[in-house]
C-alpha cells in the first residue's frame, strides 16, 4: 500500500530541534496516554472479579470486535475521517433538522406581517404601524436573513474544523487504513484478551506480566502525532493517486479491474487523468462513487467523460482535490457549478423552474473548452443529479457559439404521444410541414418543396424544387409512423407517391390500394427507379417548350424550372429498406441498375418535382456501395430531411453524413421513457443546421383510411405512358405478394424487349452474346470456370460488404480464405481499409 504523504510545518526559518536520548527519552515516553490506559485495563484484570469484570471483559471484546470489523472491511465510511471534510456530515443539508430550518424560514419569509387597517374615531381607516414592520417591510430581507444563516454555518463549520485539527488524532497516519486479518488480532485482539485473563488463576508475577504486556500494547498502538492539516489530500504526489487507483479501481474485484491512470497531472487543487481500460469494459463503466471513496473526495467533485474522438477503452478525469462543500448552498446551481465545473473558466447562470424540471444555461469561456464539448454525463455528475436517468433527463440546446441551453426533465413532454392533426400537415409558403413535436414544445418541421420566388410560372406560381430526404433506425423504433404522416401530408398537399417496400409489403399493408404506386420486390424498386428517372426526362423535356416570368414580371421562353401544379403535381419516391435491397444479393441482377436509377432521382430529377426519400435500419451509407451511383446516393441523401431514429451514438459516427455530421454528442434515444410507456416515433431531426432535436412523430392508429379523405394524384397520360408498362400495369400485379409480383414484372420486361419498335421500353439486364470472334469475358465463364477468391472478395466489396464478415456470408468463403484474399487484394493496391470498411482502390481486372 502507498504510503501517505503528511502535511508538516515550515521548519526552513526555524532552528534544529535536539533530538530527545536517554533519560529525556523515556521521560517524555511516559506521556503517552496509552501506556496508562493498557496498564490500567492489566490493573482491572486482576482487581476485579464477579460481575464488574464480566462486564469489563464483554465491553472491551466488543469494541475489539467493532475496531477489527472497521479496519479489515472497506466502505464510503474511509473518505470522512482526515479526507476533505469529516464534519460535513454534522451540517449536511440532507439532515432532518437541517431541512425543519429551512422549511420554517422559508415559510415566516413568506407570511405577509402586514396589520389590518383600523377604524378610526371619524368613521376613516387609519393604517396601523407595527415596531418590527420596518424590518418585515424591507425588500432585502430574505437577502439578508440568508447571509446572516450563511455565516453562522460558517462560524460553526470552522470551530469544529479548528477542534477536529487540534484535539482530535490524526486518522491519516494509519488509523483508518485497510488492515489484514492478522495485524487487527495483533492490535485490537490484546484489548479483549487481557481483561479475559482475570478469569485465570494467576500468581502474583503472572499478574504483573499481564499489567506489563498491557502497558506496553497501550504505548505502542496509542500514537498521538502533530495535528492533522485540511490541506494534505491536494498536497499528495501523482504517484498516490496512481497507488490508490491500482488498490481500490484496478484490484481484481474492483469496478475496473487491471485499468490504468495516464497522464496524471495535478495543477493546484485538481487532478486530470486518462482513464486505460485494458478489459473488454469500457472506461466509462467505472462510478464517481468509487473514484470518491479512492481519493477521499466528495462524490460531485469527480467528473468521468469520454469526448468523441476516443476511443471507447479510454476515458477522461478530473477531479477537485479542495472543496467547500460546508459553505455551499447545495440548491444554489450556479455557486455549485463554480465549484465542480469540469469545464475550466465555464459559468452556470438563469436557472428557473420549467413545467417539466428546470432550465440553466451555461456560458463557456473564449477559450479552451467549446459548446460542442459539453455532454450531460459531465453536468449530471457536477452537479450531482439524482437517479439512474439523471443523465437522460439532461436535454442540451445551442443558442450560440460560447452559450449552450440545458433543461432537464424528470418527466418527458413527448411520453404522452402527438395526436395526429391535418391542420398540421397542410403546407406553409416556405414548403415545410409539420410532423410532430420536439421536446422543447416546438413543431417538428419536415421540408416537401424549396420555394423561390423571383422566378414564376405563367399562373404566378413561384418555382420549386424538391427536397430528398433519409432516415435511419432499428426495428420498431417508428419510422413507419414518420413516413405514413408523410404520406397524409403528400396527399392533402396534391403529391403524387410511389414506394417501393423492402419488407415484401408488409409494412405498408393498409396502403395498397391508397397509393399510386406500392412495389415489393426489390426488382419492382428497380423498375420503379428507372420510371421516375424516364418522368423526370419528359417534364424537363416539356418545360423547355413553356413561358415564364422573371422577378421584374418579363416573359421568357424556356423554363428549367419546376412549378407545382403548372402543369405536373410534385412527385415524391420511397425506398424503404434501402440496404436490404442492396445488401441481401449484392450480386443480384437488379443491384446495379437500382443504385444508377436512385442517383439519377438524385442529381437530375429535383427540377422536374421528384423527390427522393430512403429508409435504412444500418445507420452508415457506406454499406450502399462504393461506385460512383452509391457516391451520389450519399451526396443527394446529405442535402435536405434527415431523420434518426433509436440509434446509439457510436453508429452516428460512421453513418457517412458528411457535412451533415451530428456536431453535438446525440444521447441514445431509449427504449422507453421513465414512466414504461415505448418511445416508438422517437427521433432526432435536423434542423438544417449541425444540430440535431428530439422530437416525435404524429400517430394515428388508422392513418390510411385518414389518407382518403383527399383525392389520389396520378401521373398525366403523357406521363404515365412514359413512365413504362410496370406503371400501367400495377394494378395487376397489386395484390401480389413480393416473389409473384417479381415473376410478372420480370414476365412484363421480357415481353417488351421481345416486342422491339421504336416506342418499346427497353431495360438493359443481362449483357447481350458477343459475337463468336470476340473476347469472351471472365464473368460469361463463371459457369465453366470459378472465379477466384480474390475475385469473389473484390466483387463483394464492389457490391458493399464492408467488414470480412460480411464479405464472408455473401461469397460463400471461410474467414480465413476471406482474410487472406484482403490481405492479398491490399498489397496489389485494389482493395483500401479505411476505419476498417473495405473499399474498392482500383479495378480488378486493371
Amino acid at each position: 500500500m502507498a504510503t501517505l504523504t503528511i502535511t508538516k510545518p515550515d521548519t526552513k526559518n526555524e532552528a534544529p530541534q535536539q533530538e530527545l536520548t536517554g533519560l529525556r527519552a523515556r521521560i517524555n515516553g511516559m506521556y503517552n496516554p496509552g501506556l496508562y490506559l493498557g496498564a490500567g485495563l492489566g490493573a482491572a484484570s486482576g482487581y476485579l472479579t464477579g460481575e464488574p469484570l464480566l462486564l469489563t471483559a464483554a465491553g472491551t471484546t466488543s469494541i475489539a470486535a467493532s475496531w477489527a470489523a472497521l479496519g479489515m472491511l472497506p466502505g464510503p465510511w474511509r473518505w470522512l475521517p482526515g479526507q476533505g471534510e469529516p464534519w460535513e456530515w454534522l451540517c449536511r443539508s440532507s439532515s432532518r433538522s437541517y431541512r425543519r430550518k429551512v422549511r420554517r424560514m422559508r415559510s415566516r419569509l413568506a407570511q405577509d406581517h402586514t396589520h389590518s387597517p383600523a377604524v378610526g374615531s371619524n368613521g376613516l381607516l387609519v393604517p396601523v404601524v407595527g415596531i418590527a414592520d420596518g424590518w418585515r417591510h424591507r425588500e432585502d430581507r430574505a437577502t439578508l436573513v440568508r447571509q446572516a444563516t450563511a455565516e453562522a454555518h460558517r462560524v460553526r463549520c470552522a470551530a469544529l474544523r479548528k477542534a477536529w485539527a487540534q484535539a482530535l488524532p490524526d486518522w491519516n497516519v494509519g488509523w483508518w487504513r485497510k488492515y489484514t486479518p492478522t495485524e487487527m488480532a495483533l492490535r485490537a485482539g490484546p484489548l479483549a484478551a487481557i481483561p479475559a485473563s482475570g478469569f485465570v488463576e494467576l500468581p502474583w508475577w503472572g499478574r504483573l506480566a499481564v499489567i506489563s504486556a498491557g502497558t506496553g500494547w497501550g504505548a505502542q498502538v496509542w500514537h498521538r502525532p502533530a495535528p492533522a492539516s485540511i490541506d494534505a489530500a491536494s498536497l499528495k504526489g501523482a504517484d498516490w493517486y496512481v497507488a490508490r487507483w491500482a488498490e481500490w479501481i484496478a484490484c481484481e474485484r474492483g469496478p475496473l479491474p487491471d485499468s490504468k491512470l495516464a497522464s496524471v497531472a495535478l495543477d493546484g487543487d485538481k487532478l486530470t487523468a486518462v482513464i486505460i481500460s485494458t478489459t473488454a469494459k469500457p472506461a466509462l463503466s467505472v462510478d464517481q462513487d468509487s473514484i470518491s471513496i479512492a481519493f477521499g473526495v466528495p462524490p460531485r467533485a469527480v467528473n468521468v467523460y469520454r469526448p468523441d474522438d476516443m476511443a471507447a477503452s479510454r476515458a477522461k478525469l478530473t477531479v477537485r482535490l479542495r472543496t467547500k462543500v460546508s459553505e455551499l448552498d447545495m440548491s444554489d446551481l450556479a455557486a455549485v457549478w463554480d465549484e465542480y465545473n469540469p469545464y475550466g473558466g465555464s459559468e452556470l447562470y438563469a436557472p428557473e423552474q420549467t413545467e417539466f424540471g428546470r432550465r440553466f444555461k451555461i456560458l463557456m469561456p473564449r477559450r479552451g473548452s467549446s459548446v460542442a464539448d459539453v455532454q450531460p454525463r459531465a453536468i449530471a455528475q457536477a452537479l450531482d443529479l439524482e437517479g439512474e436517468d439523471a443523465v437522460s433527463r439532461l436535454h442540451l440546446r445551442v443558442v450560440d457559439a460560447r452559450r449552450i441551453e440545458v433543461n432537464e426533465m424528470s418527466t418527458n413532454p413527448l411520453q404522452n404521444g402527438v395526436p395526429l392533426d391535418l391542420d398540421a400537415l397542410v403546407m406553409d409558403d416556405q414548403g415545410y410541414v409539420t410532423v410532430g413535436k420536439d421536446i422543447y414544445g416546438n413543431p417538428a418541421k419536415w421540408r416537401l418543396l424549396k420555394f423561390d420566388p423571383t422566378r414564376r410560372g405563367l399562373s404566378g406560381s413561384p418555382s420549386a424544387s424538391a427536397v430528398h430526404a433519409f432516415g435511419s433506425g432499428t426495428t420498431g423504433a417508428g419510422k413507419t409512423s414518420l413516413e405514413e404522416d408523410l404520406q397524409i401530408a403528400q396527399r392533402l398537399n396534391g403529391f403524387i407517391s410511389w414506394l417501393a417496400d423492402g419488407k415484401g409489403g408488409a409494412g405498408y399493408a393498409p396502403w395498397l390500394s391508397d397509393l399510386d404506386w406500392l412495389v415489393k420486390s426489390p426488382f419492382g424498386a428497380m423498375l420503379m427507379g428507372q420510371a421516375a428517372n424516364q418522368v423526370s426526362e419528359y417534364r424537363y423535356a416539356e418545360q423547355m417548350k413553356m413561358q415564364w416570368l422573371d422577378a421584374e414580371g418579363f416573359t421568357e421562353q424556356g423554363r428549367s424550372f419546376f412549378v407545382p401544379g403548372d402543369p405536373f403535381a410534385p412527385m415524391v419516391v420511397t425506398w424503404d429498406e434501402f440496404n436490404e435491397m442492396v445488401l441481401k444479393d449484392p450480386q443480384a441482377d437488379h443491384v446495379k441498375p437500382l443504385l444508377r436509377s436512385v442517383s439519377s432521382v438524385g442529381r437530375l430529377s429535383r427540377a422536374a418535382g421528384i423527390a427522393a426519400r430512403i429508409w435504412v435500419q444500418i445507420p452508415n451509407l457506406d454499406s450502399i456501395g462504393s461506385d460512383a451511383s452509391a457516391n451520389a446516393i450519399r451526396d443527394m441523401l446529405q442535402s435536405g430531411n434527415i431523420a434518426l431514429f433509436r440509434t446509439a451514438r457510436s453508429d452516428v459516427d460512421i453513418m457517412s453524413l458528411g457535412s451533415r455530421t451530428p456536431e453535438f454528442r446525440l444521447a441514445p434515444l431509449p427504449e422507453r421513457f421513465p414512466d414504461g410507456s415505448e418511445t416508438g416515433g422517437l427521433f432526432y431531426l435536423a434542423d438544417g443546421k449541425a444540430q440535431y432535436t428530439q422530437s416525435r412523430a404524429m400517430f394515428h392508429t388508422n392513418p390510411a383510411r385518414i389518407s382518403r379523405r383527399f383525392p389520389l394524384r396520378t401521373l398525366t397520360a403523357p406521363e404515365a405512358e412514359v413512365a413504362g408498362p410496370a406503371y400501367l400495369r400495377r394494378d395487376e400485379y397489386r395484390h401480389l405478394d413480393a416473389t409473384e409480383e417479381e415473376a410478372f414484372l420480370r414476365d412484363l420486361v421480357k415481353e417488351e424487349q421481345s416486342k422491339g419498335g421504336k416506342k418499346a421500353a427497353v431495360i438493359d439486364m443481362h449483357t447481350a452474346p458477343p459475337p463468336a470472334d470476340a473476347d469472351v469475358e471472365d464473368d460469361d465463364l463463371d459457369e465453366l470456370v470459378p472465379p477466384t477468391r480474390s475475385q469473389l472478395v473484390w466483387h463483394a466489396v464492389d457490391g458493399g460488404a464492408r467488414r470480412n464478415k460480411q464479405i464472408a456470408e455473401v461469397t460463400d468463403l471461410k474467414p480465413a480464405n476471406v482474410a487472406g484474399a484482403t490481405a492479398r487484394l491490399e498489397r496489389l493496391g485494389k482493395l483500401a481499409q479505411i476505419n476498417r470498411d473495405w473499399h474498392t482502390a482500383e479495378r480488378l481486372d486493371a
